[in-house]
């Protein structure tokens, strides 16, 4: 069944499906109409399943999907921002195996509660269970992100063939599960699911396999099925810079983010993970970068790799999250940098002369300033007798404290400066690279004035 509704010249189609004693439906649905929090019709009122922290089973998700007619996969995700629904919550959970005729015969924790979502203000209900219906799924790997792919053509599900498939395929089933394209493709042993044994010729943009064409058939006989891996972490653009952002990864049918805000990746993460993203050799991460304006949770608050790993779940990290912390507390974050943290040139700006001013550092192309903030008077003053010297002067003038307030957005290279100095580059001091947490809240730059 199908309910139209005309909005605002918008013409809406919600998926709903009447069952024996519950109908169900998606809300809001996307574009395509498969994915969407899931309502049900109790007693008069259309409320929710789920709950921040739940999130439905593969059986129970592609028993939901197959009930809404949307297809015969099905995953979810759970604290899923919902921030804007006003209806209520029926049941807090649904746990079904597969083979019911109907949602009702499913289990479901404790009674039917109605609970109103909208006048609660406990951050955690800005949060709910996202379903997604697919037409595909990778199962039996070590990891969540590797396995055999099963698919769903003309009502049948198949393993893909090695011999069938291609990374462009890959990338579409990859892609369609929600991670950031396809890793690799290696032969795998063919379980209980009957094998499909056609190619399966792909651009690797389509939406789904069911828009590829699969109409040549294979050579041979299909002795192998398609184990595929597919990119579980990424950089998020945040800023207009390529090789820069916080890093993040996929779990339970959603991104979030990797870090905190004192944590910043050791160099051979660094590189690795920079290496993964095809972006450079070698990079560097800073611990306190500003995070406003990033909306999704918090999975892991450390990762540690030593360089060699084939896939990113291989490396040391604690137990995912079950809390979004980042939304709720977090200001600053841990940022990733593909580039390597050598400076190439100072310059001093702003001044009244060309000896003084603003210290600004160039790394990778890009000007940024040193943090004062929150840093101890003789610090900063040995750090600027080794600044002095070497940009060529024959040493230190004064430090200079009035007009140093600079904006939120401004970049900082370095913070927390320490030299004795003797040094004969700043880069042989003590320093923290990039920001301080306060450096956003009270952005002072070193100013400074050089003799000779």
């Amino acid at each position: 069944m199908k309910l139209f509704v005309h909005l605002a010249s918008c013409l809406i189609f919600f998926s709903v499906k009447i069952v024996t004693g519950l109908d169900i439906r998606l809300w809001p649905v996307n574009a395509r109409g498969n994915e969407g929090f899931v309502e049900v019709y109790h007693a008069g009122s259309w409320g929710l399943i789920g709950s921040p922290a739940f999130r439905f089973s593969d059986a129970t998700a592609s028993l939901l999907c197959k009930t809404l007619g949307l297809s015969d996969l099905g995953y979810s995700s759970g604290w899923t921002s919902i921030d804007n629904y006003g209806g209520y919550i029926w049941t807090y959970g649904l746990e079904c195996n597969g083979n019911e005729t109907s949602i009702d015969q499913c289990n479901r924790p404790g009674k039917w509660e109605r609970y109103n979502y909208s006048n609660t203000s406990s951050w955690e209900y800005r949060h709910g269970t996202r379903l997604f219906c697919v037409d595909s799924r990778i199962k039996g790997g070590l990891m969540r992100n590797t396995g055999i792919v099963e698919t769903s053509f003309d009502g049948k599900t198949y393993a893909l063939c090695y011999d069938g498939i291609d990374m462009n395929a890959a990338n579409v089933v990859c892609n369609h599960l929600g991670y950031d394209g396809a890793l690799s493709i290696e032969k795998g042993a063919a379980d209980t699911t009957p094998l499909y044994d056609m190619k399966l010729a792909c651009k690797g943009c389509e939406y789904s396999l069911t828009e590829c064409d699969r109409s040549t058939s294979l050579n041979s006989k299909c002795l192998y099925a398609a184990v595929v891996t597919c990119k579980a972490v990424r950089i998020a653009r945040m800023s207009r810079y390529i090789d820069e952002g916080p890093v993040e990864v996929f779990n339970e049918g959603s991104w979030g983010f990797v870090g905190n805000p004192g944590f910043s990746f050791d160099n051979e993460t660094a590189s690795y993970l920079c290496r993964r993203f095809g972006l450079s050799d070698v990079g560097f991460s800073t611990s306190s970068h500003s995070l406003q304006t990033y909306g999704r949770k918090a999975w892991l608050s450390r990762l540690t790799c030593k360089g060699d790993e084939a896939d990113i779940m291989q490396c040391s990290h604690p137990n995912f999250s079950t809390v979004p912390i980042l939304m709720h507390t977090y200001k600053w974050g841990t940022w990733l940098y593909c580039f390597s943290y050598n400076i190439t040139q100072i310059r001093l700006t702003g001044g009244n002369s060309q000896n003084e001013g603003r210290v600004e550092l160039l790394i990778n192309g890009r000007w940024g300033s040193i943090s004062s903030y929150y840093s101890r008077s003789y610090n900063i003053e040995n750090a600027a007798k080794v600044l002095c010297k070497e940009m060529g002067y024959s040493g230190l003038d004064m430090v200079m404290y009035n007009g140093n307030i600079g904006r939120s957005d401004d970049l900082f290279w370095m913070s927390e400066v320490s030299c004795n100095g003797k040094e004969d580059s700043v880069m042989k001091c003590r320093f923290i690279k990039g920001p301080r947490p306060m450096t956003y809240v009270h952005p002072v730059y070193l100013k400074i004035r050089c003799s000779g």
